[in-house]
């Protein structure tokens, strides 16, 4: 073998081992998660939030009967995300799974470079890709559907083509922290911004939760 081909081998292996280096830098989110979300944290305030008019009249249109969850419908994203019930993180190579004790939710956020296929349909869960800015975990979630909220008090939700929701989570220490901006220019004239903290639990558990429309929510 001539010594061109040894050093572009070199060369070429130390750039994979570079690039994995990088690729691979992140923080370890794994395990049982309890939400410990501060009162008034999670949601902004009423008064501040910028309605479009058709935001203010979806909002005004809202009646508790018109809640999915008394269908038994889970809350997804973005209501879902910060849930007073705890939930699994799974890290994998090629994605997170998060495992919500409420309502059973599952959530995938690919981690492989992916992005979301035209084809895929609306859902509650819509679909996630992520990526890691130094120890932050940045996702993106896009195919949403309509059949959602903001809270169980009706702020509304569109579900427009147009609307995606970035999370960012970083951990400090054994505490969880989220940032989520909602971007709903249909309702919202401004970003819709959210938050939550979650405590790492390590003998934490997850219960089954069973949702009957006849008899309400039982966890």
């Amino acid at each position: 073998m001539s010594i061109s081909k040894i050093i572009l081998g070199v060369v070429v292996t130390l750039g994979i081992i570079h690039f994995s280096g990088v690729t691979n830098a992140q923080a370890n989110f794994e395990g049982i998660w309890y939400a410990n979300h501060p009162e008034g944290m999670g949601q902004p305030p009423l008064e501040e939030l910028a309605f479009t008019p058709a935001g203010r009249a979806a909002f005004d249109r809202f009646g508790a009967d018109n809640d999915p969850s008394f269908r038994c419908v889970m809350p997804g994203v973005p209501r879902g995300l910060v849930d007073p019930y705890p939930r699994e993180i799974i890290q994998q190579g090629h994605q997170i799974v998060l495992l919500h004790e409420y309502y059973h939710q599952v959530r995938r956020i690919y981690m492989d470079g992916r992005e979301a296929p035209e084809y895929w349909p609306l859902s509650l869960s819509g679909y996630s890709t992520g990526h890691w800015e130094d120890e932050t975990l940045v996702v993106r979630t896009t195919h949403l559907s309509p059949d959602n909220l903001m809270t169980t008090t009706g702020r509304p939700f569109s579900g427009n083509d147009n609307t995606y929701v970035i999370e960012r989570y970083t951990r400090s220490g054994d505490v969880l922290m989220l940032t989520a901006e909602i971007h709903d220019p249909t309702y919202y004239e401004e970003t819709y911004v959210m938050h939550g903290l979650w405590n790492f639990t390590p003998d934490g558990e997850i219960w089954e939760y069973v949702c009957d429309p006849s008899f309400g929510n039982v966890a």
